[in-house]
């Protein structure tokens, strides 16, 4: 009989136990751009419910998320100092801003006219990245962590008047952000330094005549209301981008929400590289239905344009180089990276 009794209390007593606390993670994501970028979307489409769906496997971690886009953290020249500072915990950094802190992470805006297919290039990417270290080594000297590697789809000029040759840019003034001022340097061109929350208003009162930006911005950003020439040059998808986490945040993480946020990064990476080689064609189809116009731009004339541009890709190793950092390494293994994967340029840049 106190047998039966002793194990009667235990299983009461069980039953009252309260189970195991599930633990709460609070994070903030961040970006300077609105939710209407595709980078931007899959973070909240795609990244936060995959997270969520394998720590919901287990039960013991939670994350309660605040999505802060669209600058109101900070604008996408600042995302970097705000994931260093730890304004934002996880966020989609635009690398082509910051030059001086990442020189390494700008190879592609100094070796324009090449990859136009944004999948192949986040592959190149990865492998460059996998043989120069100390790319990685230059984000955590700004205290953050790289999950994913973002590219952009090809980029053009859009303009408020045609443009079909070279000749024609001579005196325009156009909005450039990062590097990408020098893809027109030696034209008679006035580059003015903006971003896409900028271009916009700037067109719209006479800053400039036109912007240098990727496909899928002029619908998103219904650039082709105030500038309906979309001169396709051809400048090529750029990696301009990274999905970060603060270090700090990223090494306090239970080994489980570090493996959930390497199971689900690769899949945003992913999904953002296909969005970026799809959606381009579909955004300016949208804004030709809406009045633009695209304007061919001649193949010799693309080839002459990159053939008139000073080396910018040499002139960026050397910079690098006098730093302590493998501008020169980058530059080569990136070209021969292009050449193994079948990607053209226009311009041999480390050889020329």
């Amino acid at each position: 009989m106190r047998y039966h009794l002793t194990a009667a209390l235990l299983a009461t007593t069980a039953l009252a136990a309260p189970a195991m606390a599930q633990q709460e993670i609070k994070l903030t994501t961040a970006s300077g751009h609105p939710a209407i970028s595709g980078a931007v979307a899959e973070i909240r489409d795609l990244l936060i419910p995959e997270i969520d769906k394998r720590l919901a496997a287990s039960g013991k971690y939670k994350i309660t998320w605040t999505q802060s886009y669209a600058g109101a953290i900070a604008k996408p020249p600042g995302m970097l100092k705000a994931i260093e500072d730890g304004a934002a915990d996880v966020g989609h950094v635009p690398f082509l801003f910051n030059g001086d802190k990442l020189p390494l992470e700008q190879i592609t805006y100094v070796t324009p006219f090449g990859p136009e297919d944004s999948v192949k290039l986040t592959a190149v990417i990865k492998k460059l990245r996998a043989k120069i270290p100390e790319m990685d080594q230059q984000i955590l000297k700004h205290k953050q962590v790289l999950l994913a590697a973002l590219p952009t789809d090809a980029y053009q000029i859009v303009s408020k008047k045609p443009i079909s040759k070279v000749d024609d840019l001579k005196g325009m003034k156009l909005g450039t952000a990062g590097q990408a001022g020098n893809w027109v340097r030696n034209t008679g061109v006035v580059a003015v330094a903006g971003d896409l929350t900028t271009f916009y208003n700037s067109m719209q009162t006479g800053v400039y005549e036109g912007i240098i930006t990727f496909d899928t911005a002029v619908s998103a950003y219904k650039f082709h209301e105030v500038a309906p020439y979309v001169i396709q040059v051809g400048f090529g998808s750029m990696y301009a981008s990274g999905l970060t986490v603060n270090e700090r945040r990223w090494k306090a993480f239970p080994a489980e929400v570090r493996d959930a946020f390497l199971a689900a990064a690769p899949m945003y990476e992913a999904k953002v590289a296909e969005y970026y080689r799809n959606a381009g064609e579909t955004s300016i189809k949208n804004a030709v239905e809406k009045g633009a116009k695209t304007v061919p731009f001649a193949k010799e004339e693309r080839v002459k344009l990159a053939a008139m541009l000073p080396n910018i890709a040499k002139e960026w190793a050397a910079a690098a180089d006098k730093k302590g950092l493998p501008g020169s390494k980058t530059l080569s293994t990136y070209m021969e990276l292009c050449r193994e994967a079948g990607i053209p340029h226009a311009r041999a840049w480390d050889k020329d």
